[in-house]
């Protein structure tokens, strides 16, 4: 392990010219801030902590990356920063836009209006009474899911960092290349997924089973793992070719904690989604023989354990429990 000068020491300058606070934004109290900021639309609504403050932060991450690109001797290089890079901190900027423009057109429509409010109500009913103890008592959730958030954005930040020293052809070079591949795919998954779910959705209260949907039972989330996941591996690709070519240093072991915490962070929350909407589903549909046979047919992701498929009543006697 090698013993370097401090990260920060190295870290790429910002173009001439970029304005202070445009500047700040590529430093890690930036970062920091661009997952806070957002994430305190929960104090507004204890669900936008969640969806807004998720969004924005990611498209925040992506946009600072892209505006703070080092200078670099090569001119033939976008926003002054490699191919790879580049790919992967749009991608989250378009997640972020991608995901806020869907919530707010999703908000007009009554059903989710409805959910929105219930989610409220709930979180209310378990909070201080008086306004300000109120919002004080979300502080934890919203710090908690800032930190999420910030290390959801570790691997962007090992790209940006190391993706230059990736060599073209090689191994780790086609390592990253599927990890970006695996990130557009999911988003595509995801995107589709949501468009596909709420048109149905605002038609009927029904089973969704047209489109993904035939494939994949929750199209969105299985996306949205397969998003993250390539963006874990870009960054940790990008971060081992720096290995190998000068070493390893301890700012490079804190950012690899960092991504694997987010990693983890949000596969458990996009599972715990995921086994929640089959149970629910299993029992609201548990009489609808279309539901079985869907079932049978599509993946429902990961999920912590296999889900019961049919809760009915009359055949709960012959049931055993599904996994450990």
């Amino acid at each position: 392990m090698s013993t370097t000068a401090p990260e920060f020491l190295n870290a790429p300058r910002p173009p001439p010219g970029v304005p202070a606070v445009v500047a700040a934004m590529g430093t890690i109290p930036g970062m920091w801030a661009i997952c806070i900021v957002p994430t305190m639309l929960g104090l507004i609504k204890a669900e936008y902590a969640v969806s807004y403050g998720y969004g924005w932060a990611m498209a925040g991450l992506g946009l600072a990356t892209l505006l703070n690109a080092p200078i670099v001797a090569t001119p033939s290089l976008c926003f002054g920063l490699d191919m790879i890079t580049r790919q992967h901190a749009l991608l989250y900027v378009l997640f972020g836009l991608r995901l806020n423009s869907f919530l707010a057109f999703r908000s007009n429509l009554p059903v989710f209006k409805k959910l929105v409010q219930t989610i409220e109500d709930k979180r209310n009913a378990n909070a201080p009474e008086g306004f300000v103890m109120n919002r004080l008592s979300r502080l934890p959730f919203i710090l908690s899911c800032s930190a999420l958030y910030f290390g959801m954005g570790a691997p962007l930040y090992l790209t940006k960092m190391y993706g230059a020293s990736i060599v073209q052809g090689s191994a780790l070079w086609m390592t990253a290349k599927a990890g970006v591949v695996a990130m557009y795919t999911g988003f595509v998954l995801e995107a589709v997924g949501d468009y596909q779910k709420l048109r149905e959705k605002s038609k009927t209260d029904g089973l969704v089973t047209k489109g993904l949907y035939r494939y994949l039972r929750h199209p969105n989330y299985s996306g949205e793992q397969l998003l993250w996941l390539g963006s874990c591996i870009t960054g940790l690709a990008s971060c081992a070719a720096a290995a190998v070519e000068g070493g390893l240093t301890r700012g490079m072991l804190k950012w690899v904690a960092g991504t694997v915490f987010g990693f983890a962070g949000i596969q458990y929350v996009l599972m715990q989604a995921t086994t929640t909407l089959e149970k629910k589903q299993s029992v609201k549909y548990a009489t609808n023989p279309d539901y079985q046979s869907w079932v049978q047919k599509t993946w429902g992701g990961f999920t912590f354990a296999p889900t019961q498929q049919v809760d009915d009543p009359s055949r709960s006697q012959n049931n055993t429990k599904a996994g450990p």
